[in-house]
């Protein structure tokens, strides 16, 4: 067992660390700045065994009275897109999520952490199993109808894109050459996951939402699967 372990760790060094060079960085952090607001804090991960995923945390304000958390990182790591959607350039993404200003996120209460963890989990995915994430595509909490904590019975999460102040996707054109795409977190309860994949379309499963429906995360928010 300790040959294993040291193995193990041995391995995990030679793994190369994929992160944004230091222009790319800087790119990026400036249209996030103009784009969702200005910020002063960042989660920085403590941990990175392949890509570093920090989380800039844009705090409520006058016009956006919520939080905007998003991700740093995700997009040092070019994902395998099949080669027919090679033309529309998604190999590199970020990720966000909106929630309410009365959330508590400095809490490493699983019912508070739970956006910052789905926003790592979704940012490795490409990596660990070798994929890619993009707009209209879904991930379940996992099997036998879990939800994404104890306090919500969402039991995935889907991705659309996130729009600019002019209602155009996000995405920004670093020097590199990369497009950055951002995409949002919505999350889903489990008959809007059905219906969504027996329609095989995003858009099917938004018509369905109200004009009360808000992109900030609601817990106690009405199951439109249900309508």
């Amino acid at each position: 067992m300790g040959f294993f372990k040291k193995h193990k760790a041995k391995q995990e060094q030679l793994v190369p660390l994929e992160v944004y060079e230091e222009n790319e960085i800087q790119e990026l952090e400036a249209y996030i700045q103009k784009t969702f607001g200005p910020f002063e804090n960042v989660f920085h991960e403590i941990f990175s065994p392949d890509i570093h995923v920090d989380i800039a945390i844009i705090a409520p304000n006058e016009t956006d009275p919520y939080y905007k958390l998003v991700t740093m990182g995700m997009g040092a790591h070019d994902m395998e897109v099949p080669s027919q959607f090679a033309a529309y350039e998604l190999r590199n993404a970020e990720l966000l999520i909106y929630l309410p200003a009365d959330w508590n996120i400095e809490s490493n209460d699983e019912n508070d952490y739970w956006p910052l963890r789905w926003l790592k989990i979704i940012a490795r995915m490409p990596i660990d199993y070798h994929t890619w994430v993009g707009y209209g595509h879904t991930i379940a909490a996992g099997s036998d109808r879990a939800t994404l904590s104890d306090n919500n019975q969402f039991e995935g999460i889907g991705l659309i894109e996130a729009l600019e102040a002019e209602k155009k996707p996000a995405c920004v054109r670093l020097s590199s050459g990369k497009l950055i795409r951002f995409y949002q977190l919505l999350p889903l309860y489990g008959e809007e996951m059905e219906y969504k994949l027996h329609c095989q379309d995003m858009e099917a499963l938004l018509a369905k939402f109200d004009d009360d429906f808000s992109l900030v995360v609601d817990i106690h928010r009405k199951n439109y699967g249900k309508l």
